[in-house]
């Protein structure tokens, strides 16, 4: 029963690894893996080409709706598609995967605005 187990996990890494991250992460749910967090986080379409960002409070059935581009495999550019004003461009998140397995991704997001704050690496649940 052990070899049983130990041979499908070993199957489910090495399925996600020669998927590749990008296709690994299309269609999924990330939930930030911080306490009493149920909805804040990320969703990816099975399109591949949008997105949605949650936030806990009171933005659970009101995401950001976002498109995506991949820059390559485990770099993305989250990019705002409703236009708040004709006098400010979108607002844009850049990420790289740090790691990814099974149920667990950790992404850094790579600090784009003003000032000189540190890149930032969270932990997200798939779901």
């Amino acid at each position: 029963m052990k070899k049983l187990f130990l041979a499908g996990l070993c199957l489910s890494l090495s399925t996600l690894a020669s998927a590749g991250v990008k296709e690994s992460l299309v269609g999924k749910r990330l939930v930030l893996d911080l306490p009493d967090v149920e909805c804040a986080g990320l969703s990816f379409s099975k399109n591949g080409k949008d997105a949605a960002m949650y936030a806990e409070l009171g933005q659970c059935q009101d995401p950001l709706p976002l498109r995506v581009r991949w820059l390559d495999d485990k770099t993305f550019i989250l990019i705002e598609k409703v236009r708040i004003s004709n006098m400010s461009s979108p607002r844009s998140f850049l990420y790289k995967v740090k790691s990814i397995n099974k149920d667990y991704v950790q992404l850094t997001q790579i600090w784009t605005g003003w000032g000189d704050l540190k890149d930032d690496t969270l932990g997200y649940y798939l779901k």
